[in-house]
C-alpha cells in the first residue's frame, strides 16, 4: 500500500488553476462503481462472446445478469487481471516505470495461463528479452491490431480524476506492451473517457472530448466519428434503432460488403471501439441499458460492455448504480483472481479502491493539485487540463512515392504486376494497384496488405512496369503480415501459414528475359519472425522498362504478402546533359571533370554511388556528341 499523502494548503502554480474538486471518499465510491461496473457487465456477456460476429447482432431482448452474491467472490479473467498487474506496477514502481520494470511486472506476475491474443505474444516477448513498444509492435506482435490493450487499462483512467492529460500519456505507456497504432488510440480514447467521467455526466461529452486526443489518421478516430455520424441520423426521426446502426457497423468494420477487408476477426479493435461507442450514446447513462445493448451487439461482447459498464460507474460511483444489481444484499464485495502469480488471491473492492485512490492522489499532487485535510475526509482539488494531446497523427498519402511518382509525373505510365495479380479495389488483400499507392504503413489506418494467396507458383514475384525506359539503381520492399498457424501459439515456434519470402533477390527486364541485377546490396537480412520488415536494394543502374523483386515464398500455403513497392532512379536515360541544351558536349564535359572524384553533384551521379568515376565517364561517352 502507498503511504498516504498528506498537504494542508498547497499553492498551485500560476500554469495549473484549480478546476475540479472531489473528496478522497467519493473517488473511492466511483473507483469501486468502475470496477464492479466492470465486472457484473463483463460476467453477463461471457456467455456469447464471440457467438454474434456476423452480420446479425443477438436477436434476444435482453441476457440474465449474473450475479455473485455477498458469500460468494467475483472471478478474474483477462479483462481486470491484468488492470490488477497494473495497479500493482504502479504501486511497486511509481507513476512513471519503465519498458524493463513494466516487462519485469508482466513477467513476475504472467504465466501461460489465463493470458491471449496479443497480451500472450507480448509475453511470450519479453521472456525472450524484448522490452516495450517492440513487444506490442507490429513487427513481432502478430496480434498488434486486436482489442487487448482497450480492455486492459481502463484502470490508467480512473486512477487520473480530472487529469485527462496524464491518464493518455500513462495509457499509452501500458498499451504499447501489446498493441500499436490505432488500438493503442482506443485505449487512450477510452482512458480519456474514464478520467472525464469524475466531473462529466453527459455521454456525448465524454465521446466528444476524447475523440479530440485520437489522430484524425486512425482508424479509431473514424470507426467513432462514423458511429456518432450514424447514430446522429438514426435520432432524427426520434426512435432510437441501435440495430440499424449495428449493421452499418457490420457493413464498414466488420465482415461487410464496405469493409475493404480490413476486418481481422471479433477480437480486433476497430469494430469492437464501435460496438462500445454505440453502447454508449444508445444506453444513455443508463448502466443496465448500455450493458445489454453491448452484450446484444455481438463480437467481443463480455469486455465491450465491461468498458462501458466502468464508464457509468465512475459517473455514478458504487453507490448511485443499480441496487438489485450492486446492493450489498446481493453483490459480492470480493474480488479473486487464479491466474496472476505473486498476487493476492482475493481482495475486497474497497481495498482495491482504497489502492487506486492513493495512486490517484500521488497523480493529483504531481499534476499540480491539492489534498487539504477536512474532517474525516481528504479534499483533491485538481488542475485543469487543457489542450489534450495525443499521438501525432501519420501522413496519409498523397499518391505514389519515388520513381513511380516521377515517371507518372512525366506521363510515363506505370503498372504493377505479380505471380497473382487480382485486381479488386473493395477489398486490400486483392487490389494489387495497391502496392504502388504511396501508403507504405498501416499503423493508424489499419489496410492491410495484398497477398498472393493461391498462386501456386514456384518463386513468388512483383513487379513494377513503366511505359517506357527508365533508369532504375533501388527497389525497396515493403513487407506486410505474416499468416501464422495458432492464434495463440508463439511466433518464433509457429509454422505460419504464409506471408513472407524465405529468399528475395531483384531482376530486371533486358531484351525480353529477366535477369538478376549487378552490385546488389540488401539492407538487412529477412528475418521470418518480424513482420513488416522495409527493406532497400540498391545495386547498379540499369536501364529497363521492368525491375522485380522475386523470391520463394515462405509458409505451409506459400504466399507473400506486401504493402508497398518502391524504385529509386531517373526517368531521364540520356546522360550527359547537364545543361540541358539538347546535346552532350564540351560543356558538358567541363560539368563532368569539375564534379570528378568523391562528392560530385547528385546530378552528375549516375549510379548514385557516391562518385563520380569511369561509371560515368563511359555512359558519358556512349551520348557524346548525341542530341535528344
Amino acid at each position: 500500500m502507498l503511504r498516504k499523502i498528506i498537504m494542508v494548503t498547497l499553492a498551485l502554480s500560476a500554469a495549473a488553476v484549480s478546476a475540479e474538486t472531489i473528496t478522497r471518499s467519493d473517488v473511492i465510491d466511483r473507483i469501486e462503481g468502475m470496477w464492479l461496473g466492470q465486472i457484473v457487465a463483463n460476467m453477463a456477456g461471457r456467455a456469447t462472446e464471440g457467438k454474434y460476429s456476423g452480420s446479425y447482432p443477438n436477436p434476444a431482448e435482453s441476457v440474465p445478469w449474473v450475479l455473485k452474491g455477498p458469500e460468494e467472490s467475483w472471478p478474474a479473467d483477462d479483462d481486470t487481471d491484468i488492470e490488477y498487474i497494473a495497479l500493482d506496477t504502479l504501486e511497486t514502481c511509481g507513476i512513471n516505470p519503465s519498458a524493463g520494470q513494466l516487462a519485469s511486472q508482466w513477467l513476475d506476475h504472467i504465466t501461460s495461463s489465463g493470458i491471449y491474443i496479443s497480451n500472450r505474444q507480448a509475453w511470450y516477448l519479453m521472456g525472450d528479452g524484448f522490452l516495450p513498444p517492440e513487444t506490442g509492435s507490429r513487427n513481432y506482435n502478430m496480434h498488434w491490431y486486436s482489442i487487448d490493450c482497450q480492455i486492459t487499462n481502463e484502470i490508467i483512467g480512473a486512477i487520473n480524476p480530472g487529469l485527462a492529460q496524464h491518464a493518455i500519456e500513462t495509457t499509452r505507456k501500458f498499451a504499447l506492451m501489446s498493441n500499436e497504432g490505432f488500438p493503442v488510440h482506443a485505449a487512450q480514447f477510452y482512458s480519456c473517457m474514464y478520467s472525464n467521467a469524475y466531473f462529466q455526466s453527459d455521454i456525448r461529452t465524454l465521446i466528444d472530448e476524447a475523440l479530440e486526443i485520437i489522430p484524425h489518421t486512425s482508424r479509431s478516430y473514424q470507426v467513432v466519428q462514423d458511429v456518432l455520424t450514424w447514430y446522429d441520423e438514426d435520432m432524427l426521426d426520434g426512435t432510437p434503432d441501435w440495430r440499424s446502426l449495428r449493421q452499418k457497423l457490420y457493413d464498414y468494420y466488420g465482415s461487410g460488403p464496405y469493409a475493404m477487408g480490413r476486418y481481422y476477426n471479433w477480437i480486433e479493435s476497430t469494430v469492437n471501439l464501435g460496438a462500445t461507442v454505440m453502447s454508449l450514446l444508445y444506453g444513455g447513462g443508463d448502466y443496465k441499458e448500455t450493458v445489454q445493448i453491448g452484450i446484444l451487439a455481438g463480437w467481443d461482447c463480455d469486455c465491450n460492455p465491461a468498458t462501458a459498464g466502468g464508464i457509468i460507474g465512475i459517473i455514478n460511483g458504487r453507490s448511485g448504480l443499480p441496487q438489485d444489481l450492486f446492493g450489498p444484499d446481493v453483490c459480492s464485495n470480493v474480488y479473486s483472481q487464479t491466474y496472476r502469480v505473486n498476487l493476492p488471491l482475493s481482495e475486497t473492492i474497497e481495498s482495491i479502491a482504497n489502492r487506486a485512490a492513493d495512486i490517484a492522489e500521488i497523480n493529483i499532487v504531481a499534476n499540480g493539485g491539492t489534498v487539504t485535510v477536512a474532517e474525516d475526509d481528504y479534499i483533491y482539488d485538481i488542475p485543469l487540463q487543457n489542450s489534450l494531446s495525443g499521438d501525432f497523427p501519420v501522413s496519409q498519402s498523397d499518391g505514389p512515392k519515388g520513381l513511380v511518382a516521377e515517371a507518372l509525373t512525366e506521363g510515363i505510365d506505370v503498372s504493377p504486376d505479380a505471380a497473382k495479380n487480382n485486381q479488386n479495389p473493395d477489398n486490400d488483400r486483392y487490389n494489387l494497384n495497391s502496392i504502388i499507392d504511396g501508403v507504405a504503413t498501416n499503423v493508424h489506418n489499419g489496410v492491410r496488405p495484398y497477398w498472393s494467396y493461391g498462386s501456386e507458383v514456384d518463386r513468388d514475384w512483383y513487379s513494377l512496369n513503366f511505359s517506357q525506359p527508365v533508369i532504375i539503381n533501388s527497389v525497396t520492399f515493403y513487407e506486410g503480415d505474416i499468416v501464422w498457424g495458432g492464434i495463440n501459439t508463439y511466433v518464433a515456434s509457429d509454422s505460419s501459414r504464409g506471408g513472407y519470402f524465405e529468399d528475395l533477390t531483384v531482376e530486371f527486364l533486358d531484351d525480353g528475359q529477366y535477369v538478376e541485377v549487378s552490385g546488389l546490396i540488401q539492407s538487412e537480412p529477412l528475418i521470418r519472425t518480424k513482420m513488416y520488415q522495409i527493406i532497400r536494394f540498391d545495386f547498379d543502374s540499369v536501364i529497363t522498362s521492368s525491375v522485380r523483386i522475386i523470391g520463394t515464398a515462405g509458409g505451409s500455403q506459400k504466399y507473400t504478402t506486401i504493402l508497398e513497392l518502391e524504385a529509386g532512379g531517373s526517368v531521364d536515360t540520356f546522360y550527359g546533359d547537364f545543361d540541358k541544351s539538347g546535346s552532350v558536349d564540351n560543356l558538358d564535359f567541363a560539368v563532368l571533370a569539375l564534379n570528378w572524384g568523391y562528392g560530385g553533384s547528385a546530378a552528375v551521379d549516375y549510379n548514385d554511388d557516391g562518385f563520380i568515376d569511369s561509371f560515368e565517364l563511359i555512359v558519358f561517352a556512349e551520348n557524346w556528341m548525341s542530341t535528344r
